[in-house]
């Protein structure tokens, strides 16, 4: 699915996410991904909204192994990703699928491998993850705690 979202974070209402509540979705993702009986032996992390939460699924999981898909400014810099094996199955996680536009743009560099989606949230729920921890029911702002600016 890519669901271009008319949400944005000015104009629309905010919803604030715990670390309780990460810590909740964590292991509700944990979980599904442990009775699925699948193993992974890397995590790709979205920056910059999947390194948190792809540290403490690798945490839960026991996965030592984590690399970056970097992504700054909505733009996939693919130069500096580590090389992808075909050998290796990967999990990627990121915090939220919202528009879908950060997933279409990383599955195009990942679709070849052996790997597989997971995040913490999503507005949807048919998309192409089946690796989810909460669908939400509201077009509420999504803030996560990492993202929060102390003054």
């Amino acid at each position: 699915m890519n669901y271009k979202s008319h949400i944005n974070e000015e104009s629309s209402p905010k919803q604030y996410c715990t670390w309780q509540e990460v810590e909740v979705l964590v292991e509700r993702l944990a979980h599904t991904i442990r009775i699925s009986d699948k193993k992974y032996d890397v995590i790709l992390a979205i920056t910059n909204g999947g390194i948190i939460p792809a540290r403490l699924i690798a945490r839960e999981l026991d996965i030592n192994h984590i690399q970056f898909i970097p992504i700054r400014n909505k733009k996939l810099h693919i130069e500096e990703m580590l090389p992808l094996l075909k050998e290796r199955k990967y999990l990627i996680i990121d915090d939220i699928y919202d528009t879908g536009d950060t997933f279409s743009k990383v599955y195009v560099v990942v679709k070849e491998f052996d790997s597989e989606f997971a995040f913490l949230m999503t507005r949807y729920k048919n998309i192409n993850a089946p690796l989810i921890a909460k669908v939400l029911n509201h077009e509420k702002w999504i803030v996560f705690p990492w993202e929060r600016k102390c003054y």
